[in-house]
């Protein structure tokens, strides 16, 4: 995990949401368990035979345009641990509710290895070059990010990115250029702490007018909220396990961690080990946990899932203290799925979420809290293996400038493309 996405954390300063062009038909619905009906987030939808698709937000609802030509072909779903859904296009009408039945099966349907829980995270690690991409490609996707308090949101930003993706085997980052982006200036304010930093403001003024100064306020902290920029899609494709090798996947660190066969499940048909692992202590100021899940069949890893728990550093706690300022509870939740294409698995979607409260504590009252969240989520919708370019240097984003001062206001674009955004974020 890169040292930007922590600091995002301790700064406090994102809506797994996708998209579709309204063309053709299109194809808007949920995914839930078939027994519980609780909605599956991050379940793959696509359409059989192309390299079009998309995946379901974290309320397990997801939003797919299908062109004219593709009503006789098949869309299909995918979830870990379920039958995949299959429906032919032309015979979905209206809104769609996709129930997942689970994939169940014995111990004795699997091929037990006499393996370690390390020996197969080392065994798929040791096999990058046979199942994932050795040629560039380009995606197109959609990427969001927000910030709210107590629920409320802060701050909401979207975009739609084309990325040049090198090969897995060179030591190269991926180039991103925004296409179209925008954000929204209609969400809430901060209210941690208002009413002190109110008060500084108008310190501020009143004593600038007893000088008889001019006084010119700075930017308030919505706006430096608003403009605020999390690193952007590129902090996300940075941190993608596998391009950038994670050190619970590497072998210089495994003594750092415990590993552990968790159990087993099945993906498209395909048997697949789950692989635990935990943090012995702490590592750069964070304990981490999570789930490998590897394929059987090719030994390829197909999904991640990690936490982090934040530990706040010694050195900042007197700061922290002297500020009247607490924090409680900092962690990070990511999760990665890979798509098969072609034999091959492509980085498909990558969300990474965290959050934590902030305690303004008080020697005579209640202390205030807020709890604080920030999200930020890619989703590649479609794949070209053919049509490889890079993305000219000064063309690419500016990962220290927000997605929309780097591209021209397209309202009309907007207007007509569908997204599925997070349900307590009304529709602009």
């Amino acid at each position: 995990m890169s040292k930007r996405i922590q600091y995002l954390i301790f700064s406090l300063l994102l809506a797994s949401v996708h998209p579709g062009f309204s063309q053709g038909k299109t194809v808007e619905g949920v995914v839930v368990d078939s027994k519980s009906k609780e909605p599956l987030a991050y379940a793959t939808i696509g359409i059989r035979g192309t390299l079009a698709g998309t995946a379901t937000n974290s309320e397990g609802r997801f939003i797919l345009s299908i062109s004219d030509d593709l009503m006789d072909s098949s869309l299909f779903c995918s979830y870990m641990g379920y039958k995949d859904f299959s429906l032919r296009v032309g015979d979905i009408d209206g809104g769609i509710t996709i129930e997942l039945e689970p994939d169940v099966f014995t111990l004795d349907e699997v091929e037990v290895r006499p393996w370690t829980a390390w020996e197969y995270v080392w065994n798929a690690m040791q096999r990058i070059e046979q199942n994932y991409p050795q040629n560039a490609y380009m995606t197109n996707g959609y990427y969001s990010e927000y910030m709210s308090e107590n629920n409320v949101f802060l701050k909401f930003t979207e975009g739609v990115i084309e990325t040049y993706n090198p090969s897995y085997g060179e030591h190269k980052e991926s180039q991103s250029k925004v296409l179209k982006a925008r954000r929204r200036d209609d969400l809430g304010t901060w209210q941690f702490m208002r009413d002190k930093i109110d008060k500084k403001y108008e310190k501020e003024k009143r004593k600038a007018e007893k000088k008889g100064e001019k006084w010119e306020q700075g930017a308030s902290i919505d706006e430096e909220i608003i403009s605020a920029s999390f690193g952007g899609p590129e902090e996300v494709l940075s941190s993608d396990p596998l391009r950038d090798t994670a050190s619970f996947l590497d072998l210089n660190f495994k003594k750092r961690y415990k590993y552990f066969i968790e159990g087993y499940t099945r993906y498209r048909g395909e048997q697949v080990i789950i692989i635990g692992f935990k943090s012995k202590g702490k590592y750069e100021h964070q304990k981490q946990s999570g789930k490998i899940f590897i394929s059987l069949e090719d030994d390829a890893i197909i999904s991640i899932e990690y936490d982090s728990k934040i530990v706040i550093p010694a050195i900042a706690k007197p700061i922290l203290f002297v500020l009247g300022i607490g924090i409680s509870n900092p962690e990070i939740h990511a999760t990665i799925h890979y798509k098969p294409i072609a034999d091959l698995w492509y980085l498909n979607d990558f969300s990474i979420r965290g959050g934590a409260q902030l305690i303004r504590k008080k020697m005579f009252g209640k202390n205030e809290r807020s709890q604080f969240d920030v999200d930020m989520a890619l989703i590649n919708n479609s794949f070209d293996l053919e049509n490889v370019h890079e993305i000219p240097e000064e063309e690419r984003i500016d990962r220290d400038k927000p997605l929309e001062e780097q591209v021209a206001p397209d309202p009309g674009f907007w207007k007509d493309y569908k997204v599925i955004r997070p349900s307590r974020l009304s529709a602009p």
